[in-house]
């Protein structure tokens, strides 16, 4: 940056009147320098200023001069004009061009400023058009940016709605490279694979934060479970929840480790600041959450054992009982197939007396046995019975579920895409494929519950004159109504993201 300056009118400039007193050397210097520039080619004659000279620095001024006002640097920046509502004009030639003659800030007149090439693929089988683009520029606010984004996003050639069928294959279940192959296919255009990770990256942070603070309908009662995966090469935990009555995900996160500290992240994150409630939990039989539900905030949640865990983990013991490796297929020979139903008879027990009856009838088939394998029996039984008020718990509250088959269910629409489980490079890359996936699941159901309250909320207007004299029956209008706009302002959010990102226009 230069600043022109000026030397005083009323001091008059001669080269005979410099002295060298008072000055330092490096002051000296600079002033031969200047009387050199002002009495070159023409020592003997007298010159009055203005004389302009260029200070290249705001260090080190000469003594006795002055500054002239300068435009602040604000004024002149590139992004002074950005944000005005500009016209776009397509000509007949493919050219673009700016409608207005003036300034929209300054009203100062335009001026042309060159032209550049574009080339952009329209949507829907129109190919491939090459545009130009014709600039202008106003001489105090710098070059005019209009919003070019009706015609192509910013940054990128393609039209919006190639974006959105990328986020929605990579939703479904694609891979990058899949679905480049399923543009070269169907619209005869290839894209970069970079490019189409750019666009699918793009929503990490807004699919994040709607997901983390949208709450989802609820009835409570939820399934959790944890995938064991690898990341670089390292040992990482899906923790996944589901609610077992309406199918809603609450939460999904990528962690690296297991526990009670973990679990009460998740759970915190899926109550969503405590707007939704968690009444039970169906779990595996694993312990990694220690005593998290003995604490005061989780210990009115009731659990349950998953009934096909509580099954599978008994067969290990009875094989290994028999003398069948873990690891093995090998079926169960046909001689110890009545050991296995007795264990079996106290899981699927239907009340509280017939599972204390199956447990002494199990008991005492045990103590018969003598082998030498019989403590992996005897460790089964004692497992059993330490499990029994989470074997029973779905009985004393119907709306808990036996299995955990449902949560199960929706482990595979994650390892769906072939490198989830084993060959992720990034947590963010992993958490991403979670995120894109509950947010399919979750955009999609709202409507159907939606219309769900709706209808019971018409059902309860036909019967209400005649169950006019009940008052509970009458106040249930409010709850409908107040559900309904829940619902409505919930999925507005997810609606919002959906037409920004994934809508076809």
């Amino acid at each position: 940056m230069a600043i022109i300056i000026f030397f005083p009118v009323e001091t008059p400039v001669y080269a005979s009147n410099f002295s060298e007193k008072g000055f330092n050397k490096e002051e000296v210097f600079k002033r031969k320098q200047l009387f050199y520039l002002i009495n070159v080619n023409q020592p003997n004659k007298r010159r009055m200023p203005p004389i302009k000279i260029k200070q290249t620095t705001l260090i080190k001024f000469l003594p006795g001069i002055q500054i002239n006002r300068l435009t602040p640097y604000k004024k002149r920046s590139k992004a002074y004009s950005r944000h005005l509502p500009y016209t776009l004009e397509l000509n007949p030639d493919y050219s673009i061009s700016i409608r207005e003659t003036h300034c929209l800030r300054c009203r100062k007149r335009l001026v042309k400023n060159g032209s550049n090439r574009r080339i952009v693929y329209l949507d829907k089988w129109n190919g491939k058009r090459i545009y130009r683009i014709r600039r202008k520029r106003c001489p105090r606010c710098g070059e005019i940016r209009p919003d070019y984004s009706k015609l192509v996003p910013k940054y990128c050639n393609y039209y919006k709605n190639y974006k959105s069928r990328a986020r929605q294959h990579y939703m479904e279940g694609l891979m990058p490279p899949q679905i480049q192959r399923v543009f070269r296919i169907d619209f005869g255009i290839t894209i970069s694979k970079s490019t189409l990770v750019r666009w699918i990256n793009e929503l990490e942070e807004p699919l994040r934060t709607t997901l983390r603070d949208t709450p989802v309908p609820s009835s409570g009662y939820w399934g959790y479970d944890e995938i064991h995966m690898k990341v670089a090469g390292k040992k990482r935990y899906t923790i996944d929840t589901v609610d077992l009555t309406t199918r809603f995900v609450p939460v999904a996160r990528i962690t690296q480790h297991m526990g009670r500290n973990i679990g009460r992240e998740v759970l915190s994150e899926g109550r969503k600041r405590a707007t939704l409630k968690i009444k039970g939990i169906v779990k595996d039989c694993s312990t990694n959450l220690g005593g998290l539900f003995k604490t005061q905030k989780y210990k009115n949640v009731k659990l349950q054992n998953c009934i096909t865990h509580v099954k599978w983990i008994m067969s290990r013991h009875v094989r290994a009982y028999v003398g069948i490796p873990s690891g093995s297929p090998k079926p169960l020979p046909k001689e110890w197939n009545w050991l296995l139903q007795r264990v079996y008879n106290v899981i699927d027990s239907k009340n509280e007396t017939d599972i204390y009856i199956n447990l002494e009838i199990l008991r005492y088939s045990i103590n018969q046995l003598n082998q030498r394998r019989i403590k992996r029996l005897i460790k089964a039984f004692r497992q059993l019975e330490k499990w029994m008020p989470k074997l029973l718990a779905h009985q004393r509250d119907s709306f808990l579920a036996r299995t955990n088959n449902l949560l199960e269910s929706f482990h595979k629409k994650y390892t769906y895409y072939p490198s989830f489980k084993k060959h992720m490079m990034t947590e963010r890359g992993a958490q991403r494929i979670l995120d894109y996936r509950v947010f399919k699941n979750n955009f999609e159901r709202f409507p159907e519950y939606i219309l769900y309250y709706e209808l019971k909320r018409k059902r309860w207007r036909a019967s209400l004159p005649e169950m006019k004299g009940d008052r509970i029956f009458c106040g249930q209008g409010n709850h409908y109504g107040s559900m309904i706009r829940k619902l409505n302002r919930w999925f507005s959010t997810y609606q919002e993201v959906w037409n920004e990102y994934f809508a076809i226009t």
